[in-house]
Parts: C-alpha cells; structure tokens; sequence
C-alpha cells in the first residue's frame, strides 16, 4: 500500500496541479516502492543493479536517495566473444614446417626451382576470420631460409601479402589475378598463396608457380596434422575439443 506521502504526490499529479515537467510523472523510487509493494514477498530477488547512482538525493517519505537514470545514459557493459580455439596451434604449424623442412631447403638449393636462393613462408590461423581479427592476430607462423642478407627483396613481406590476398577473397592469390576490379590497393599481383579449405599459406622466393606448391604441400600437410588431431580425439571417446587441453604437439 502507497503511504502518505506517495499518494500525496499522485494525487497533485492527477489534479494536474504540477509546476515542473519533472513533477508529472512518478520518480523511479516511487515506481520502485509501487512494484516491490505489488510483488513482494516473492521468490524473484531485487535486482542488485538496482543499487546504481544511490546517492542521488530525491523527495522520497520511504527512503532518503534515489537512482536517477538518464535515458540511454547507461549502457550495458560490452559483451566479449569468447575467443575460438581450434586444433590447429603454433606447434602444429611448426610441426608442419619441420616436416617438409627438406623440401623447402632442397628448393633453394635449386636455381631452375629458387633463383633467389631464399624462401619465405606465412601461415594463418582458419579459426580468425578477416572480419573479425587482424592480420598479425591470425599469425601462426613465419619462417625465413636463407640468409637473409643476401635476399635480393623482403619475401617476407611478399609472403605476408599472398596471405593476406588468399585469407581475404577465401582463394588462391593466383585465382584473385582474374578478377582484378576486386584488387584494392596494395594487394599482390603474383600467385603463391593458397587457401586450401580455410588453410591459407603464402610462400615468397621461388617462380610463382613452385611458390604456390609449395604453400600448398605446407597446407596439405597442416591438413592432414589437424585430422591426426581429430581423429585422436575421437579415438579416445571424446565429443568436442576441449578448451583447456590443447591437442598433442601444441
């Protein structure tokens, strides 16, 4: 039940005898009082944001403050997507490199394959989509042969580019040159970055051509390190990836 005070103040607004806007209307803490009077004792508790801007001082018979809201002053805090964590880890990448290791450096060594005698590589991480991560948040490896100092260009940053281009139209970097009124500024004009089902790899330093098999053997072979995993997983009895044991090799 209203006490007095509060059934003083409906009424002068009923009898439309209010000087001020703010008069017109019930303050919050009277709404508050109404609705806890109209619903308590109940199992539902009192909502503790209620507890908000408490010092406001305000006309009030039941309670000395008051919360005043501004509307649309008070936002609710942002929520944070949890981050995605696949099979696919740093180790794993490694792991990948390490394996085809003699590969790579058997192509250097081979002017008809590497005149440049310097390789680059760059993997992506499948699991950070380009709309929602940065290119440098989705790294998960880059690895230079060669000496560096005698590299004849920065094919890492060559490299960076053909992933770049793959990771951003979802295809190779060769099938992005047929259609250039989709190129913007400052993407590659050569192939040599593969997207192999989400699996971008960029590699600098040989012919295009032997670039892009050989980022695309690196795609293959991460590939086929993300279906051990999987099947690992699966062997053992388990029903989705767990988030806080990463899978062998991370």
């Amino acid at each position: 039940m209203k006490d007095a005070h509060a059934r003083k103040r409906e009424s002068k607004r009923n009898s439309g005898d209010c000087p001020s806007q703010g008069e017109k209307v019930p303050t919050y803490q009277e709404l508050l009082d109404e609705a806890l009077d109209e619903t308590f004792p109940a199992s539902d508790p009192i909502s503790p944001t209620a507890a908000m801007h408490a010092l406001h001082r305000v006309e009030s018979a039941r309670d000395a403050v008051d919360w005043a809201l501004k509307p649309g002053g008070h936002q609710p805090p942002p929520i944070v997507a949890q981050e995605r964590c696949g099979l696919l880890t740093k180790a794993l990448a490694q792991e990948a490199m390490d394996r085809l290791l003699p590969v790579l450096q058997a192509a250097i060594e081979d002017p008809e394959v590497c005149e440049t005698g310097a390789l680059a590589v760059v993997m992506l991480d499948p699991a950070r989509s380009h709309h929602e991560h940065g290119f440098d948040d989705a790294l998960l490896l880059e690895h230079g042969l060669g000496d560096r100092g005698d590299w004849d260009a920065d094919h890492m940053e060559l490299a960076r580019a053909k992933a770049r281009l793959s990771w951003e139209s979802g295809g190779d970097s060769r099938a992005a040159q047929a259609r250039p009124h989709l190129l913007r500024s400052g993407d590659t004009l050569v192939g040599g970055g593969v997207n192999l089902e989400g699996l971008v790899v960029g590699v600098s330093g040989a012919h295009p051509w032997y670039d892009e098999a050989l980022a695309l053997s690196l795609a293959a072979m991460l590939r086929g390190l993300v279906l051990r995993e999987h099947a690992r997983l699966t062997q053992a009895g388990q029903g989705h990836i767990p988030a806080s044991s990463p899978p062998s090799g991370a």
